[in-house]
């Protein structure tokens, strides 16, 4: 079910709120790990209409940046070949209104895509899009608006859910990401995931239905406010619609490509 040679969701130098890592580096870190395979998901760029609600508004790679980040992976791709396999990806926002937006605009690049990452970092609230993971404070502003952290996560299952409708296969998309993005506040919430159960089951029943993956992103236990995978939760639910596993450091820097692949090998069976 799991594949600790390969982490399916690492960012690079292309990232405006990552760092300046040379690209190399990644892939060394990853070769000196035991990887077979790394995927290098950059954050796509947004739809012209989409304006990015987070203060410095680098949320994304610039749409400007991004033939040159598509070069220089197909490079790197034939650099290390015979060493470590390279793979081409994106990581897109799920943007509720944008959807269509979103895969026009990328869909002239998809066959130098291999495998693209679907994730949602912003909730259209009441006519605004709020930040999920931005900050503490701008997610308690979040469980404000919608009264309750369950309520937020109720309706971040079903902001998913619905976009699952529009045709991200022709983007290349083959899994989505950290699917329970906001318990990375979770430790500063008293709160019940039994009361979110109907809801994750029927978001996982639409996800195995469209056969799409989903990233097992242990980014959670970098977050103090977390303490654990994304995903880690909803495994044993997954597990039951037979939807695969795709290991992702969530990398943002050189050091953290396979972080904590060790660990979650260990204790893989207390997670399904």
């Amino acid at each position: 079910m799991f594949d600790f040679t390969h982490d399916g969701h690492v960012h690079t130098p292309f990232c405006p709120h990552g760092t300046k890592d040379p690209l190399e580096q990644y892939i060394q870190v990853g070769i000196e790990k035991g990887l077979q395979t790394i995927t290098f998901t950059e954050h796509a760029p947004f739809p012209a209409s989409f304006i990015d609600p987070v203060p410095n508004r680098d949320s994304a790679m610039p749409f400007d940046l991004l033939p040159d980040y598509l070069n220089t992976l197909q490079q790197m791709k034939q650099q290390y070949k015979g060493v470590i396999s390279i793979k081409i990806g994106l990581e897109v926002d799920l943007l509720p209104n944008l959807e269509e937006e979103t895969i026009a605009l990328l869909e002239p690049y998809a066959t130098l895509l291999d495998e693209v990452i679907l994730s949602q970092h912003f909730l259209y609230v009441d006519g605004t899009y709020m930040p999920i993971d931005y900050s503490a404070e701008t997610f308690d502003e979040l469980v404000t608006a919608l009264g309750s952290f369950e309520n937020v996560m109720k309706a971040y299952y079903e902001s998913i859910e619905q976009g699952l409708a529009f045709s991200w296969e022709d983007i290349r998309v083959a899994r989505i990401g950290h699917l329970d993005l906001p318990i990375k506040y979770q430790k500063n919430y008293d709160w019940d995931r039994s009361e979110v159960i109907e809801e994750e089951e029927r978001l996982l029943q639409a996800i195995a239905d469209r056969g799409f993956g989903l990233d097992f992103n242990t980014a959670g236990l970098r977050k103090p406010d977390c303490g654990e995978p994304y995903v880690a939760g909803l495994a044993k639910i997954a597990s039951r619609f037979h939807i695969p596993f795709t290991m992702g450091s969530d990398a943002h820097l050189a050091k953290d490509v396979g972080a904590d692949f060790d660990m979650i090998a260990q204790k893989k069976a207390t997670f399904l």
